[in-house]
């Protein structure tokens, strides 16, 4: 299983559309996340970041995903680059096959 978590936030393009460009560019959000659950992708939850984090990575949205392979993960990457997702959002994603705490330790340890 992989974690991947994503971190976007608007650039100046998205906010020069009219409201109802933006609801037009979102409104494949709900299907897509239906096809995505359909190939066992576990969507963990959207955020509205909490700004008064502390370190703050200084980004408006998050999602975190649960995905069975890393075919899934680049399935993901694929559909966002092909959506033009970028083309609004400035985007910085994270990601990694999940691990027991014990193993993430030993690797600290070794780093």
């Amino acid at each position: 299983m992989y974690l991947y978590v994503e971190l976007w936030k608007p650039r100046p393009e998205w906010g020069n559309l009219p409201c109802e460009q933006r609801e037009e560019f979102l409104s494949i959000l709900p299907q897509n996340l239906a096809r995505m659950e359909k190939l066992g992708v576990e969507l963990v939850g959207f955020s509205v970041c909490d700004e008064e984090t502390p370190a703050d990575a200084e980004y408006r949205y998050l999602a975190v995903w649960k995905m069975p392979s890393l075919g899934h993960v680049h399935m993901l990457e694929k559909a966002v680059r092909d959506e033009g997702w970028a083309n609004y959002f400035h985007i910085t994603n994270a990601r990694g096959r999940a691990v027991e705490v014990k193993d993430m330790v030993s690797d600290m340890v070794r780093v």
